[in-house]
């Protein structure tokens, strides 16, 4: 976001990271005719700037949102490319529990995040909601689809 179109609005690293797995993956996964790498490297490099790499775990933690993130994309891919007619009610059921839970994993990262960086006001607080339990483990995120 831009404050009179010239100062950037400072941003908690957890959204950094998010933003910068997003961003990565991305560039891994979409074909070139559908990015502008150039645009999307300048992104990464500008998320890559304002994440503290010396904080303890934060690589670790990155790396967990970006495997989870993939994950998501993954069962979300043939839904986004509007083939959900051809998946049927069932799997779009099991699709969206998957995602949910996968979801919930992503938040509890994010949370890690900012409360390692010494944000804990930047934490994900859902109401009546299924990430309220109180470990992630608890969860069944359906097998690979």
């Amino acid at each position: 976001m831009f404050k009179n179109n010239t100062q950037l609005v400072a941003m908690p690293i957890c959204e950094l990271c998010d933003r910068l797995t997003i961003a990565k993956l991305k560039m891994q996964r979409l074909p070139d005719n559908e990015l502008n790498k150039d645009l999307l490297q300048k992104q990464i490099t500008h998320y890559e700037n304002g994440i503290d790499y010396t904080l303890p775990k934060i690589c670790e933690l990155v790396s967990d949102l970006l495997d989870i993130n993939g994950q998501i994309w993954d069962a979300e891919y043939d839904i986004r490319k509007g083939l959900d007619s051809e998946l049927g009610l069932a799997e779009i059921g099991k699709r969206a529990i998957k995602i949910r839970n996968l979801n919930c994993i992503r938040v509890s990262i994010k949370n890690e995040i900012t409360l390692l960086a010494g944000q804990p006001e930047f934490s994900d607080c859902k109401m009546n909601h299924i990430s309220q339990l109180s470990s992630t483990s608890d969860l069944t995120v359906p097998p690979s689809l």
